[in-house]
C-alpha cells in the first residue's frame, strides 16, 4: 500500500492516455498542471480523494473530457 501524495509531471509523456482513475487516493494532495495538456483525456475519476482540494487550472483545456467524477 503506497500513500501517493502527488502525481509526477512526467505524466505528460502519456500522450494517448484516455482514462485516469485516482479514486480513493486519500493521501493525494496535488495534481500537476500538465494534466491539462493531455488532449486525449476523456475520463477522470478522483472520487473519494479527500485531501485533494485544488484542481489545476489547465483542466479547462481538456476538450474531450466527458466523464469527471468528484
Amino acid at each position: 500500500y503506497i500513500k501517493l501524495r502527488s502525481l509526477s509531471t512526467s505524466i505528460i509523456n502519456l500522450l494517448s492516455i484516455k482514462i485516469l482513475n485516482i479514486k480513493e487516493c486519500s493521501s493525494l494532495i496535488t495534481l500537476p498542471n500538465e494534466l491539462g495538456n493531455l488532449i486525449s483525456f476523456t475520463t477522470f475519476d478522483r472520487s473519494q480523494c479527500s485531501s485533494l482540494i485544488l484542481l489545476p487550472n489547465k483542466l479547462k483545456n481538456l476538450t474531450y473530457l466527458t466523464t469527471f467524477n468528484l
